[in-house]
């Protein structure tokens, strides 16, 4: 999938989780954005490498096994350089919240990608739910708006 679609589908989970638990506000507004934004630009970064001039996904972030720790390592990272800042989440349930909305964040993008024909990795090799291009346009289009209705529906009335 394109990032763009990773971002706006991540997003629109994140906030419309945060809406239905009541927690929407502006620093969780923020942080929720961020993990979103954060996550799966660091998957898709770390996870790619170049082989023929065609980037391929690794195990190294696209596992089902590798790719929370990351979105836990990088929730856990977040939550302590925010620490300095006024109101910053800080007790233990929230913490757990955030780490667990990192992991999430993460499966999101392996859902994603588990639609494309390069698939993800599990315990056995690669699997796929689906075999789409990861650029095919229906499907970015498809996804990203359904995050941007989720956006709509968590920032809605």
């Amino acid at each position: 999938m394109k990032a763009v679609t990773h971002y706006l589908f991540s997003i629109g989970v994140s906030l419309g989780l945060l809406s239905l638990a009541g927690q929407l506000a502006l620093w969780s507004t923020a942080m929720a954005i961020w993990l979103s934004v954060a996550i799966n630009y660091l998957i898709d970064v770390v996870g790619h490498v170049s082989r023929d001039g065609r980037p391929t996904r690794m195990p190294l972030t696209h596992s089902v096994l590798t790719a929370p720790l990351w979105g836990l390592l990088i929730s856990i990272a977040s939550l302590g350089a925010l620490t300095h800042l006024p109101n910053p989440a800080s007790s233990s349930g929230e913490d757990l919240f955030w780490a667990l909305m990192g992991m999430l964040v993460s499966g999101e993008h392996l859902f994603l990608d588990s639609l494309t024909q390069a698939g993800i990795y599990g315990r056995r090799g690669r699997m796929a739910i689906a075999h789409f291009s990861y650029d095919n346009a229906a499907l970015n289009i498809g996804f990203a708006l359904l995050g941007v209705l989720l956006i709509l529906f968590a920032l809605g009335p």
